[in-house]
């Protein structure tokens, strides 16, 4: 059996996501960008059951699957969703000395995600998912 090309290049995807993602947010580093994207999907992942969020990693490649399910902790309350604007403020606050997110950068970061993934296992992963799951990652047409 031959190993997936997802994972065979995983680490080159996972760069241009990266890149991708630092020149949206214009960001002068990917170590900067990286903090924005964990501040995404810690508000994304904390409002989900944990058979949401496996349903919603699956549809992820490698890389961010990983960085999606890491320092998960399931046993957490789960906030409900709540305004765009909320959800951008709580990214914004995640780890505060270290965050140069910006209001919009959800809507941001959601653009470069379906840049990135195949957008027909993601749209169906959402269609699974709660309403408020959905609208987090609508991005504008």
């Amino acid at each position: 059996m031959t190993v997936p090309i997802d994972y065979k290049q995983a680490s080159a995807d996972f760069d241009r996501f990266m890149l991708d993602l630092r020149e949206a947010l214009d960001l002068q580093t990917t170590h900067q960008a990286w903090g924005v994207l964990l501040g995404v999907f810690d508000a994304f992942r904390r409002r989900l059951s944990a058979e949401e969020v496996l349903a919603f990693a699956k549809a992820l490649p490698p890389l961010l699957r990983a960085v999606f399910v890491q320092d998960w902790n399931p046993t957490q309350a789960k906030p409900p969703f709540d305004d765009r604007a909320a959800l951008d403020a709580e990214v914004m606050a995640y780890h505060r000395d270290h965050q140069l997110a910006e209001p919009g950068c959800i809507a941001t970061t959601a653009v470069t995600v379906w840049q990135h993934v195949d957008v027909q296992r993601l749209a169906a992963a959402l269609a699974r998912l709660p309403e408020g799951a959905r609208d987090f990652w609508q991005v504008e047409a």
